[in-house]
């Protein structure tokens, strides 16, 4: 189950990274001054989150697997600022940006970024659990 959330967390931070570069490429967000910056910083982050979280962690045995916890609930906390971003728009103004409505890609985006959310916090609690007490050097 471990290697599941895993691996569905690294899709699901991949699709989120997609929709934004959709977002900032064809709905043009990339004109848009401090947003469009962050559409970017936000396909950046998801793919290189997504990339670490997918990697056989090479950490030295002091450390055990801990860094990959600490990678998911990173990743968990990003998709909730994502969500929480958005929510920020809807009801006001981010940065000089309102949006309006939920048009089928902030659906999409949302539904995304809450099913990161408790896939990677499931993730996480698992690695931690099944770590505390035990350093382990090995790569799965």
């Amino acid at each position: 189950m471990r290697h599941v959330l895993r691996y569905l967390g690294v899709l699901l931070l991949f699709g989120i990274g997609a929709v934004h570069l959709r977002e900032y490429v064809a709905d043009h967000y990339r004109v848009i001054p401090i947003i469009g910056v962050l559409f970017a910083l936000n396909f950046a982050g998801a793919v290189a989150m997504g990339i670490v979280l997918a990697s056989p962690p090479r950490w030295p045995p002091l450390f055990g697997r801990a860094p990959l916890a600490l990678v998911a609930l990173g990743a968990a906390g990003f998709a909730l600022g994502t969500i929480i971003g958005l929510l920020i728009s809807e009801q006001a103004s981010l940065f000089g940006f309102h949006e309006y409505g939920y048009r089928s890609v902030i659906v999409l985006a949302l539904a995304l970024e809450g099913a990161a959310v408790v896939v990677l916090l499931g993730f996480a609690a698992l690695e931690t659990r099944r770590t505390r007490g035990r350093p382990s050097t090995d790569a799965g």
